[in-house]
């Protein structure tokens, strides 16, 4: 069995499998005009400065901070995403593709 904390750190490496396939340079733009960034493909709409001047910036930061491959920015970022009322099912790839399913073959073979 899979402990609780595992548990959690298994979510956000579902989300990030399938949010970017682990690419910490990840941007998507869409419809609205603004963008996913990074590894978490975190929106520019609430949670970081883009070009856009009127966006909440939540998170504090510019959206290409997202981008480095040092992930200190983008997991402060995501540890207040989560602490939104909606917590990582923020994410729509995460509630379709991780919430609720057996993540334990992410760290089959591994010693935890």
């Amino acid at each position: 069995a899979v402990s609780a904390l595992c548990g959690q750190h298994l979510s956000r490496v579902c989300l990030a499998y399938f949010a970017s396939g682990f690419n910490t340079a990840a941007v998507d733009h869409e419809a609205d005009g603004s963008t996913n960034s990074g590894i978490f493909q975190i929106n520019s709409r609430k949670w970081c400065k883009n070009l856009n001047p009127h966006v909440p910036n939540t998170c504090q930061m510019y959206c290409s901070d997202l981008l480095n491959p040092n992930l200190k920015d983008t997991v402060i970022c995501a540890m207040k995403i989560v602490q939104d009322p909606q917590g990582l099912g923020t994410w729509e790839v995460w509630r379709h593709h991780c919430q609720g399913k057996d993540l334990s073959d992410w760290v089959d073979g591994c010693e935890l």
